[in-house]
């Protein structure tokens, strides 16, 4: 449909470029004289492919040796190019073009352009899975299932959202394809070929998608939570609040091996997620005031883009410190960071500047192509059509005339293209481009004989311009309730409008000369909806049409409580009573059972969620659905009973119990089978949890206790004790620098003050090395501090020689 579901905005980044091992042996490459001399190529993990927007190029760098195994002319020079990867397999999207090709990883064989999605252009971005290539535009909402050895379209594309922001799209690792609506926060899930959506995950407002250990997070910035996805059902599996501003920007990644989400803020601050805690309580300081990029995972080390200093910040997640800042390129400005088999890559698309990272921080820089003559290298014989890369586009920011697709025959040979404005009503005809020429309609023949026809002048003066013709097309011709289509008035006979108002029959209007709108009510004999419209001569013409309107079309779901015992509710269903109602098809619908005081949770049986034991089930709705759940009784009681520990207290929320050496009161209690209870210690002051034992044994600092049968917790207790320093060294290193290191036991956060001015930037880290500055003795102070008191060391350092 033209018109539907477009969007302004930037391409969607989907998380991390995947890159995958190049498994590819005795591959013979093709050289030229002064290029990459023709070889006997073995790739090895640890590959990726480069996109090189100036010259219209991408190359294949090798990781292990940072040398270029393949490099190839992929569109002509100043296009903007994008690169994804699946396996050894290459995607190429052509945004100025509108096209994607495919590299072959064993053979480098580049295909033809497609085009998945017509006349997409910077918005396109391609995102791959197993079995799939999912193709998305990002300005229009649209997404096409792409068979990926082909790039033809698989089945009808389909829409994503009614607003589209950046980084809200992902692939998880079930090969699944995710988007959020930044106008509704609904989530849509797309899977062989099929859409499902989830109301209101989000709050509306952009809302950005990462993957996590192959689950799809939705980090909510308007609502401030990181919500995590059930990638199986679709459902919210855990939301962890966020400490952010209403101002902040983000740029957000995901721990491909762990349930760990990454946080770049704009303002300077990395923050880690642990997403299985459920908490995001580490938090890193960047410089203040830099731009940066979304962080990349390898080797237990994060990688943060700094685009304002051209540097990289390398993170321990282990110990969360920064342990080095390399210098990747010397001019400000964005560039990539790939991650591949404990290699980062990084890539200047704009130069030929890239390379790899390794973990300790050292860098090998690698040209992808020879600045002075691109063309020298590539392995490709038959580059596409446009300007040869003989020389760099000298100016590579000017935009340049349109050129046709690589591949598009000469215009003489194209086959009959479509009607421009698919969507118009059956039988209308073709709305006139602005500037044809205008048609000369002959009257109508009438019978011989009859007088002559006396037809007044058409409206304004004899001899300027014609009459207009004007008609309204429609993006849908009989929409049902709530659906929201675009119309627009054309005219066939002259210039286009300048301006329409519109008044849609249900007392809404509207302006423009396209607008859109949607009923709330159904009128199979149609609405009349009318437009008075503008002429760029200021003439005003009327045009209407009758818009039929008809109910969604909607799919029963029917419930039963066999036996009695408890209500189900959910969906407009409230059983017994009302049990039966009509559900728009692919919709999910979570019923949820109630028991009543004589009765517990049973099972569920039907067509969705038999044999389940929850006290919710989601019901999708793509055909007629009957569920039914049987409540058990008679309702039983058990027992939970809490041994007094020493040190500390064990406490629950339901019952309110607790029992500790120095709190009296019942360390029992006796609860309703299925009750769930929350057990937290509480230690004394001056100590700690340890651990829980008996039916809580192994769980965290809470448990969770669902009683099916009678229960004994205990849990134990150990003493804190104040921090000790055992040595604090300092010593002259020369070239103006001391040195100092500091030992200590029981835990506690170090502090280093030096010269009686803290030093914040050295905060938690043992040992130090910092300039001595123009003093001659500097003095240099150490505070440990853990929640139950503080030790204090003193020492000096001379400047000039030994220490003092």
């Amino acid at each position: 449909m033209w018109g539907s579901g477009v969007v302004r905005g930037r391409r969607v980044h989907a998380g991390t470029v995947v890159v995958a091992a190049l498994l590819v042996g005795g591959v013979v490459v093709a050289g030229q004289d002064d290029g990459h001399p023709a070889q006997q190529v073995q790739l090895l993990p640890g590959a990726a492919w480069l996109p090189s927007s100036r010259v219209g190029q991408v190359t294949l760098l090798d990781g292990s040796s940072v040398e270029v195994a393949a490099q190839l002319q992929a569109a002509p020079p100043g296009n903007a190019l994008d690169v994804v990867q699946q396996g050894a397999t290459a995607y190429v999207i052509d945004q100025t073009a509108g096209t994607v090709r495919r590299v072959d990883g064993a053979t480098f064989e580049l295909t033809s352009p497609a085009s998945p999605i017509p006349d997409a252009h910077a918005g396109l971005t391609a995102i791959p899975s197993r079995n799939s290539l999912y193709t998305v535009d990002t300005q229009r909402g649209i997404v096409a299932d792409t068979d990926p050895h082909t790039l033809a379209r698989r089945g009808e594309m389909l829409s994503l959202a009614s607003k589209l922001s950046a980084g809200a799209a992902t692939v998880d690792d079930n090969g699944t394809l995710w988007a959020v609506d930044t106008a509704t926060g609904d989530l849509t899930r797309v899977s062989g070929g099929s859409r499902t959506i989830q109301r209101q995950v989000a709050q509306p407002g952009r809302s950005i998608l990462a993957v996590a250990n192959g689950s799809p997070v939705v980090l909510d910035t308007a609502g401030r939570k990181a919500i995590t996805i059930d990638r199986d059902t679709g459902r919210v599996r855990d939301t962890v609040d966020l400490d952010v501003r209403t101002n902040d920007t983000f740029e957000v990644s995901g721990s491909p091996h762990s349930d760990r989400l990454y946080l770049v803020v704009g303002r300077g601050v990395l923050t880690i997620c642990d997403l299985a805690a459920v908490k995001c309580d580490k938090a890193i300081p960047l410089d203040v005031g830099n731009k940066y990029g979304a962080a990349v995972e390898a080797g237990n080390r994060l990688f943060v883009p700094d685009y304002t200093t051209g540097q990289v910040w390398i993170i321990d997640l282990a110990r969360s410190q920064v342990i080095a800042k390399p210098t990747v390129l010397t001019r400000p400005g964005q560039f990539q960071l790939l991650s591949r088999d404990s290699l980062v890559f990084y890539n200047d698309a704009s130069t030929e500047h890239a390379g790899v990272i390794h973990l300790d921080g050292s860098v090998a820089a690698a040209a992808k192509y020879n600045p002075d003559n691109p063309a020298k290298g590539v392995t490709n014989p038959n580059p596409p059509p446009g300007r040869q890369p003989d020389a760099p586009n000298p100016s590579p920011d000017k935009p340049k005339p349109p050129q046709d697709t690589p591949g598009t025959p000469p215009p003489s040979s194209r086959p009959p293209q479509p009607d421009p404005q698919p969507g118009t009503p059956t039988g209308a005809p073709r709305p006139a481009d602005p500037g044809d020429p205008p048609v000369n309609r002959p009257d109508p023949p009438g019978n011989p004989g009859d007088p002559p026809v006396d037809r007044p002048d058409p409206p304004g003066n004899p001899g300027g311009p014609p009459e207009p013709r004007l008609e309204i097309a429609m993006s849908e011709v009989n929409p049902v309730v709530d659906e929201s289509i675009t119309l627009r008035v054309t005219n066939s006979s002259g210039e286009a409008p300048t301006s329409a108002h519109w008044t849609f029959g249900d007392g809404a209007q509207g302006d423009g000369v396209t607008t859109s709108h949607s009923w709330t009510a159904a009128r199979p004999t149609g609405y009349l909806v009318a437009a008075v419209v503008t002429l760029p001569d200021g003439r005003e013409r009327t045009v209407s049409v009758t818009v039929p309107v008809t109910e969604k079309p909607t799919v029963p779901l029917t419930v039963a409580v066999p036996g009695g015992g408890g209500t189900i509710t959910g969906g407009g269903l409230n059983c017994p009573g009302v049990c039966t109602v009509g559900v728009e098809p692919g919709k999910q619908v979570t019923l949820t059972a109630r028991p009543d005081g004589d009765h517990v949770l049973g099972t569920w049986s039907g067509d969705a969620c038999a044999g389940s034991k929850a006290a919710t089930c989601v019901v999708t709705m793509d055909s007629a659905k009957t569920v039914s759940h049987r409540f058990d009784s008679p309702l039983r009681t058990f027992t939970l009973t809490a041994i007094r520990p020493s040190s500390g207290s064990i406490r629950s929320n339901n019952p309110p119990i607790s029992c500790g050496g120095i709190i009296s009161g019942a360390c029992s209690a006796t609860v309703n089978q299925g009750t769930q209870i929350q057990l937290t210690p509480a230690p004394d002051q001056n100590h700690d949890f340890v651990s829980w034992g008996g039916a809580c044994a192994g769980q965290g600092t809470t448990c969770v206790l669902t009683m099916t049968k009678d229960e004994t917790v205990s849990a134990t207790f150990n003493r804190t004790l104040p921090p000790d320093i055992t040595s604090l060294t300092c010593e002259f290193s020369g070239n103006n620098k001391f040195f100092c290191d500091v030992s200590h036991s029981n835990g506690g956060t170090v502090e280093w003050i030096i010269d009686n001015n803290p030093a914040p930037q050295f905060d938690g880290q043992n040992s130090i090395s910092t300039s001595c500055g123009s003093r001659t003795v500097t003095g240099i102070k150490v505070v440990i501090t853990n929640r139950v008191g503080q030790d204090i060391k003193t020492t000096s350092v001379s400047c000039q020689g030994e220490p003092k």
